[in-house]
């Protein structure tokens, strides 16, 4: 699940008088800033086994395996943009962000037990190791996104074209409205390569290992994946 929030501060810098031959606005080449945060993942014992089969049945989600609960994250980002105004002449302005500071947080993380399992220190064990390795797999995947971040904003802001507007405000606008669709495309990547991931963590390997363990209680849980 991605939570998409974007706080964007404009700081102008204003070239007024300055000329570009061309109609459109200037290439932008920003210096992009990048900062992280990890959330930590809380423990919640908020669901059932029943409720976790019922809820991959309604959005069509495959069980690769017995269920152990969930893990869920979400992804947040905030944004400070400092822009500079160029006034092209004839009532035609642009914004071209100079530096873009990005904040990208990985929050809202918990791992969701079955109260289920309440009563059995095996099954207790055996969901909770597992959903740590979704949790790791998470933190990476977040990690690769951070990394490559700055580099991929920065390449995408430089194919972007803009057309000037009539004013200040409107310039800036155009902008930050570009900058939040590029931001959401970059993230959109996450979402997709966080399905990927959590298949790689249910390996065929993953799953013997859960179905042999706790004296393969599990495999009561056949009924519910109709």
């Amino acid at each position: 699940m991605r939570s998409l929030w974007i706080v964007a501060a404009v700081v102008s810098f204003s070239c007024q008088g300055v000329t570009v031959a061309d109609s459109a606005c200037p290439i932008a080449r920003p210096e992009v800033q990048v900062a992280a945060v990890h959330g930590e993942v809380h423990e919640l014992w908020d669901t059932t086994v029943a409720d976790l089969a019922q809820s991959a049945k309604e959005r069509n989600l495959p069980l690769h395996h017995p269920i152990l609960g969930a893990y869920t994250s979400t992804i947040g980002i905030g944004l400070q943009i400092e822009d500079t105004i160029t006034d092209l002449g004839e009532g035609r302005r642009c914004s071209a962000p100079e530096v873009i500071r990005v904040r990208l947080s990985l929050t809202g993380r918990a791992i969701h037990l079955p109260r289920d399992f309440a009563d059995d220190a095996c099954l207790i064990d055996l969901a909770r190791s597992h959903q740590r390795k979704h949790t790791q797999a998470d933190n990476e995947l977040f990690d690769s996104i951070v990394f490559r971040f700055a580099d991929d904003l920065r390449a995408r802001f430089m194919t972007l074209f803009l057309d000037p507007a009539p004013s200040e405000s409107a310039a800036r606008q155009r902008m930050t409205e570009a900058a939040s669709k590029i931001v959401e495309e970059q993230l959109d990547s996450y979402e997709d390569a966080k399905a990927n991931v959590d298949t790689m963590v249910d390996t065929p390997e993953e799953v013997v290992r859960i179905r042999k363990a706790c004296g393969a209680t599990l495999k009561s849980q056949s009924s519910l994946r109709g």
